[in-house]
């Protein structure tokens, strides 16, 4: 399954029982959290909790409000007993993640094949 929020800004990929986040835009805007946040709505289903990876390698820059709405998904994933993995991270978005502390909230990984790894777990 494949969707897109805008032209390919973001695709989601079912890669068995994850879902697979990956956004293509240098920045990672409002309209990309929100149909995150969307899709896990929609997905998050009882008896059956959302193992998401966030594909942020392409991703140069984060503001505090899409800081805020990963924190959002985290939360909401936790909830209902699901699993949550950042992905590809470097530079920028990873000084912001470690000067936040959110390195020590979320689990990061280098590439995307460990994240899909500790997911599945």
């Amino acid at each position: 399954m494949t969707e897109s929020s805008e032209p390919s800004a973001l695709t989601l990929e079912n890669i068995g029982e994850v879902t697979l986040a990956t956004v293509h835009l240098s920045e990672l805007p409002t309209t990309v959290t929100d149909q995150l946040l969307l899709h896990l709505q929609r997905q998050t289903q009882p008896g059956k909790p959302p193992r998401l990876v966030l594909d942020l390698s392409g991703v140069k820059f984060v503001d505090s409000i899409a800081l805020g709405t990963l924190v959002v998904m985290l939360r909401r994933i936790k909830q209902a007993q699901g699993r949550f993995a950042l992905a590809g991270m470097s530079g920028h978005v990873l000084n912001v993640m470690r000067v936040t502390g959110l390195d020590k909230v979320f689990q990061l990984y280098p590439t995307v094949g460990e994240a899909l790894a500790a997911v599945k777990e």
